[in-house]
């Protein structure tokens, strides 16, 4: 089974890491209020390194591959391409269970301006591609962002409704 991840959102992970609890990750909802998370979010993600690409996961198989390339994004850059299957990041196999952690470290921790290196294969090939992380664009960051804050407001709503009267 394909799922269909963003790279550009790997703010999922960064929302996970940045909101308290796992915001949308394991059915947590985020521990903020909603100001402070729109607050919190919008400090850290400016500050977090972008690359630009969407990948569909595919579990079983082991592989990452490319579906999108974001124009002008730092992949695009970079050279990484349609259909390039994503094997690791900075050495660390990305399919590996047991790697989850260091990822989701090192996804946190990116900076504009940083370098990462992903192996890829590519027509069967090995190649190591160095990245410069880039900013995120500011319509990116509006959506993500967005989309948390209607997570919250869904949230507040049932709240509200199961909250009788005084």
């Amino acid at each position: 089974m394909n799922r269909r991840r963003a790279a550009t959102a790997t703010a999922a992970l960064l929302l996970a890491a940045w909101c308290g609890a796992a915001a949308g990750e394991s059915g947590a909802k985020c521990t903020y209020s909603t100001q402070e998370c729109l607050n919190h979010m919008s400090a850290k993600m400016k500050a977090t390194g972008w690359i630009g690409i969407e990948y569909d996961m595919d579990e079983p198989a082991g592989t990452a591959k490319i579906t999108k390339v974001l124009p002008g994004s730092p992949a695009e850059k970079a050279g990484l391409q349609v259909n390039d299957l994503l094997i690791a990041l900075n050495g660390v196999e990305l399919m590996k269970k047991q790697n989850e952690a260091a990822l989701q470290k090192a996804r946190k921790e990116w900076k504009p301006g940083q370098t990462v290196t992903y192996t890829i294969k590519r027509a069967g090939v090995s190649h190591q591609i160095p990245l410069v992380l880039g900013e995120w664009p500011a319509d990116l960051l509006a959506r993500y962002i967005g989309s948390h804050m209607l997570e919250h407001a869904e949230a507040d709503a049932a709240t509200a409704q199961q909250t009788p009267p005084k």
